[in-house]
């Protein structure tokens, strides 16, 4: 399993899961809490084995119990941080057993970190009951009655925090403590895994934290952070790194290290300027350094090991003897000083740093251990030892700090200016310094903010929105960024800044600095967040707030945005303020709800919670629009005046909620390795009224977007129909509600793919497109549509359904039997589906034609056979795509193809007047085109493929193409007595027969295509044909002027004309031509060769035959039917020394011609009806012209 892999089963389920498992809703006391607890370890099991979504309503109703009394809260809260840096501890050992390929390794680690998760999911449960009794012990909660009152946000994808309804105690602020810890752990794990993608695979870049992070103040006073990281508002907490100094253990007790948490102290880990807050040496403990001149230690140069060297690697390169031992031998060795930093704040103080020999140290042993260790958060890589001067010997480690890449200080701190003093602020995070320590160094940023504060009221939210965005560029110094400069899936600029917050860049090694879409969503979502909570601050820091939000403010000293009196007075007197929503004070509204939000979020308090305080105070409609916003949606206007949410590319939950029309996706599940958890849900309740849903995923290759119905909707009340255009309308029984699919029947990827109801039931898209299907019987059934959007399941047997276009779906599943589908949809678009059940695979499914131009299926089973009637004929006919249960999707055009595509047995393909591709796959095959451009491939070794191709086109162009291992000299070409051309390669049973090829231009192809680019044009294959051998042949062509050369044996010739040449050369032997031309002025020629004179050749009749002799023993040329009329034989007979013979003088020279014309005229009557006698038809005095139209021979003779 890879590291991905392990992230994607073990806290990607972790992050979907955690924060439902741990919201507590109160009911009526009694009973102990067993079940609780239970319910936490079997949810914690579920997540663990990597169900990534858990809908058993039996835990979240377990876990909604709150029971019991008690104080048993603090032992397991003091318990509950020890466990998670074990889980963290394990999380490192399993990067490390992956790192190096050891299976054996993998598999250990893995094991441990699975026990150590489900430890961690333990405690919480029963931490989680405990809080609660202890809260319901004091009286912090009130009633059964109340609303949901506790909310642990305890995600990885939020910082934890705790809001209850009256004033905190001790209990209270116990929980506070253990919850931050918890936060601030669990985002430190998330960074680690790479959730969100900064830093790489497995790389640093979590999220969590509430607020900036450092509360207030600036470069010469710079406060620490909060535990859980911060960063303006909603954006998850510090992303975490590790460094690798060396650490001398100089009492012998063990090395000693401290922990990243709220007191950690600061050090320049990474030489850029800013100190990062880090685990570091305890007690006893002291840090190799490179000091000669003996300056104060202020980086991690100084020191040895880095963030990406090892130290004994750095250390090794001091060693001048190659001894592996750094002692006095080693010019260097005077050098290196041992920090020990007495008071741990991570600075160098006055009589910190000592000589090696003011130590006792003598040496320090290169050869290092490799080990797997962890202290304190921080991992140790490899050990070795001291040795001292009495001989006795201390280990020395290169510990891997653990620190945080955005919980910083700058090393040099510049004084604050009277004008940026008077300014908003913002604290620093990362590499950037605060707001008014970096205005007091940039102008432009100062003149920036100016214009913030200086804008009037009434100005626009895009004005307000544009002001805070350049100032935040500016801050980050990424205001000339080209938007596209970090690749096409996210703005460069927002990038930039979340790296410049974070301290970190993005650098995958799947995708190298420039995100793909699946991380750039994330990030994208990181920057919407950033901004908001800073947009929010500066507004309560400027003359704004007063028109947009007066009843909050933003307090400095903890960075953090607060009601001005208490919370939920205040926000009922903002909403009251604005009046109803409207599209005209949208932005009054958005801004507000933002400032609001941030406030909520700062204070700990859960979205539904907020909601529910915002309903209250104004109405349902306001409360789904908050909620909305709260959970990072954006909200608009449509023009028709609906109110829609619209999500980003990552995944969200919709609310649709009274009043909120419209909700889009925005391609959440956008994934196209269908490997990465994402996708939106769309909860839909009882009474919410009419809702269009529009989500689109289509490069995902398993998209999972999910409508979610709540409580009183089953299965059985909903009624389900679609519409032309492909969407999907659904209604629950209750009266004015609906909710419409936008699309849901145009592709896999549209509307949702998954209908989820409270009882548990689970529908895929086909159930729920069978919920609108138009039904039959087991029987055989006649089905008709109507020219609407209609669903047929025939359901079985020998069926036929007629669907009337609009944009139908037709249903088979495996075993249904015969189904023949008869659909002309006269739509400018039409889109009608063929939709498969579970049971059918692609993989499973043969197609081919008919001979009635239909598309015949069949899925493997016995009986089972779908037609397409007419769908090879016309665009328009059949279906436009072929779906199956897997989401897999056949287009038309490859339904086409596959149609054309036979197999390696003997296969009958039938064209249509479209361009269609035809391969027989070998066999014994038989093509019907159709004309319209077409192409046939054969390849060497299919065997036998005959192409009846009948191009009825003005400029007919089809082909046939040979694959490779077919030359143009390996393939010969002759004609057959019903004008089609065969062609073979060489290999033994391979022959391609073009019916009628030599009859007309509209038969066969028109070109013959090589593997090597040799192309041959039908006048050149017809030339082919029209070309003997030395021995016996038999040509052919029609009307279609070609030159016929016999090569000499036995040859018979037989053509229609077209302007023929027919070549004898002197001792060719026998030559018969049977050629009838029908044109208006016939010109066939006899070209004899060198060799052959006019006073050599004699001519005479044998019956109505020509016969040319040139005085050479065996040569004799005889005209088949000469003497019936001009049409017949030729009408030239040419010499190589230029002499032409026209017909007339062929017909003086013959000895026959010495009656009268009266006399021929009776002689070709009695000749041609003697054709009608009872003479044998085949007769070898009439030609085959002459047997199939006597008609034409006798009026050719009676002139």
């Amino acid at each position: 399993m890879t590291e991905t892999n392990l992230i994607a089963s073990y806290f990607g389920p972790i992050s979907d899961s955690i924060s439902g498992m741990v919201s507590i809703g109160t009911t009526a006391a009694g009973g102990g809490k067993t079940d609780l607890v239970q319910a936490a370890v079997s949810y914690g099991a579920a997540i663990i084995s990597g169900q990534s979504v858990i809908t058993d309503n039996n835990y979240l109703g377990k876990l909604s119990t709150v029971i019991g009394s008690g104080n048993a809260a603090y032992t397991l809260i003091n318990s509950f941080p020890t466990q998670l840096r074990t889980m963290s501890t394990s999380i490192d050992y399993y990067h490390e057993a992956v790192a190096s390929g050891n299976q054996g390794a993998i598999s250990s680690a893995g094991q441990a970190l699975v026990r150590d998760v489900a430890t961690v999911i333990n405690t919480m449960g029963a931490t989680i009951a405990s809080v609660a009794d202890a809260l319901a012990s004091a009286g912090i909660v009130s009633s059964a009655a109340a609303a949901p009152v506790i909310s642990l946000g305890l995600s990885v994808s939020a910082a934890a925090g705790l809001f209850v309804l009256t004033a905190t105690n001790a209990v209270v602020d116990a929980v506070k403590s253990a919850a931050a810890e918890i936060g601030s752990l669990l985002d430190a794990i998330n960074s680690q895994s790479g959730t969100a993608g900064m830093g790489g695979a497995g790389g640093s870049g979590g999220s969590g934290g509430s607020g900036i992070g450092h509360p207030g103040g600036s470069d010469a006073s710079p406060p620490e952070s909060g535990a859980g990281g911060g960063a303006l508002g909603k954006y998850d907490g510090p992303p975490l790194d590790s460094t690798s100094p060396l650490v001398l253990d100089l009492t012998g007790s063990g090395i000693n290290l401290t922990p990243l948490n709220t007191s950690a102290p600061y050090f320049d880990l990474n030489n850029d300027g800013f100190a990062r807050q880090t685990g570091w040496i305890g007690t006893g403990m002291g840090l190799l350094c490179f000091d000669p001149d003996d300056r104060a230690i202020t980086n991690i140069t100084q020191l040895f090991g880095n963030e990406t060297t090892d130290g004994f690697d750095i250390l090794r390169k001091l060693d001048a003897n190659h001894d592996n031992i750094i002692n006095a031998s080693d010019p260097a060795f005077a050098s290196l000083r041992v920090w020990i930093d007495t008071n741990g704040n991570a600075t160098s103080d006055p009589g910190e740093l000592y000589t090696l020999g003011q130590l006792g140290i003598a040496s320090i042993n290169l050869n290092n251990t490799v080990v797997s260790e962890s202290i304190a958060g921080n991992r140790i890589s490899s050990v070795s030892s001291f040795t001292l001067t009495d001989g006795t010997t201390h280990e020395i480690a290169d510990a891997w700090f653990t620190n945080s890449t955005m919980n910083t200080r700058p090393v040099t701190p510049v004084e604050v200016t009277a004008t940026a003093a008077t300014l908003p602020q913002l604290a620093g995070a990362g590499t950037l310094r605060d707001l008014r320590s970096a205005m007091s160094l940039d102008p432009d940023l100062q003149s920036l903010v100016q214009a913030f504060v200086a804008q009037p009221s009434g100005t626009s939210t895009s004005s307000i929105e544009a002001a805070a965005q350049a100032i935040l560029f500016q801050w980050a110094g990424v205001t000339s960024l080209a938007p596209t400069s970090r690749g096409g899936s996210i703005d460069a600029r927002h990038l930039g800044f979340v790296e410049r917050y974070l301290g970190k860049s993005f650098n995958s090694t799947g995708d190298g600095v420039n995100p793909g879409i699946r991380a750039s969503s994330y990030l994208e979502q990181s920057w919407n967040d950033l901004f908001d909570a800073a947009l929010a601050r500066l507004v309560l820091q400027s003359p704004l707030a007063a028109s947009i939000a007066p009843e909050f403010r933003y307090d400095a000293s903890t960075d953090t945005v607060q009601a001005t009196a208490t919370f939920a007075p205040a926000l009922e007197a903002a909403l009251q303020r604005l009046g109803t929503l409207t599209p005209a004070n949208l932005a009054s509204w958005d801004l507000l709800l933002r400032v609001a939000d941030a406030a909520r979020f700062d204070m700990g308090m859960s979205t539904s919670l907020f909601e529910k305080y915002v309903a209250a105070a104004t109405n349902d409609t306001i409360a789904s629009v908050a909620n909305a916003i709260a959970v990072g949606l954006q909200i608009s206007f449509d023009s028709s005046g609906r109110i829609q949410e619209t999500g980003s590319t990552i995944y969200h939950d919709f609310y649709a909620g009274p009043g909120v029309s419209v909700l889009i996706g925005n391609r959440a599940g956008n994934d196209p390795s269908g490997t990465l958890p994402g996708h939106d849900v769309f909860h839909y309740s009882a009474g919410d009224g009419v809702v269009e849903i529009r989500e689109s995923d289509p490069n995902s290759s398993k998209p999972a977007n999910t409508l979610q119905f709540g409580p009183g909707i089953d299965p059985s009340s909903i009624r389900a129909k679609v519409l032309a255009n492909c969407d999907m309308v659904l209604t629950d029984g209750v009266a004015g509600d609906q909710i419409t699919l936008k699309g849901e029947f145009r592709d896999a990827g549209a509307g949702v793919q998954f209908v989820q109801f409270a009882d548990g039931t689970t529908w895929t898209k086909y159930q729920l497109i069978q919920a609108a299907a138009l039904s039959g019987t087991a029987g055989n059934d006649k089905l008709y549509g109507t020219s609407n959007a209609e669903v047929f399941d025939g359901k079985g047997g020998n069926d036929f359904v007629q669907g009337g276009g609009g944009g139908d779906t037709f249903l088979f599943d495996a075993g249904y039997g015969k189904l023949e589908i008869s659909e002309a949809d006269n739509g400018s678009n039409p889109y009608n589906v063929l939709a498969f059940g579970p049971g059918i695979s692609a993989s499973s499914v043969s197609v081919r034609t008919n001979s009635n131009s239909g598309i015949v299926l069949t899925d493997g089973i016995a009986g089972d056979q779908i037609t397409l009637d007419l769908a090879m004929l016309l665009y328009n006919n059949g279906v436009q795509a072929v779906r199956f249960a897997d989401n897999t999707v056949w287009t038309q055009q490859q339904l086409l193809r596959m149609a054309t595509t036979g197999a390696a047995t003997d296969d009958r393909i039938y064209g249509t007047s479209n361009a269609e591709v035809f391969d027989g796959k070998g066999g014994n095959d038989y093509v019907q085109g159709g004309g319209g451009g077409d192409t046939f491939l054969f390849n060497a070794g299919y065997g036998k493929l005959e192409i009846s191709e009948l191009d009825t086109g003005k400029t007919p162009h089809n082909v046939l193409q040979l694959g490779g291992g077919i030359t143009a000299s390996s393939v010969s070409v002759r004609g057959t007595a019903n004008f089609s051309i065969v062609l073979t390669d060489g290999i033994a049973d391979d022959q391609i027969t073009l019916d009628g090829e030599a009859s007309n231009l509209a038969n066969g192809v028109q070109e013959v295509q090589f593997a090597d680019g040799t192309v041959w044009s039908r006048q050149q294959m017809l030339q082919m044909a029209a070309t003997g051998t030395t021995g016996d042949d038999k040509l052919y062509a029609a009307s279609i002027g070609v030159v016929f050369d016999g090569k000499g044996g036995n040859d018979y010739i037989q053509s229609l004309g077209g302007g023929d040449t027919f070549i004898f050369n002197a001792g060719y032997g026998k030559l018969g031509i049977s050629e009838y031309d029908s044109g208006k002025t016939p010109n066939n020629v006899l070209q004899l060769g060198a060799g052959i004179s006019t006073s050599s050749v004699s001519v005479l009749t044998s019956g109505k035959n020509l016969v040319l002799t040139d005085g050479m023993a065996g040569d004799q040329i005889t005209l088949d039917s000469f003497m019936y009329g001009s049409s017949y034989g030729v009408q030239q007979v040419q010499f190589a020394d230029g002499t032409t013979w026209s017909r007339q003088q062929l017909l003086q020279m013959t000895p026959a011609l010495t009656a009268t014309r009266a006399d021929t005229q009776v002689d070709n009557l009695i000749a041609g009806m003697a054709s009608y006698g009872v003479e044998p038809a085949a007769s070898s005095q009439t030609p085959y012209t002459v047997q199939q139209q006597p008609q034409v021979m006798l009026s050719a003779n009676l002139h």
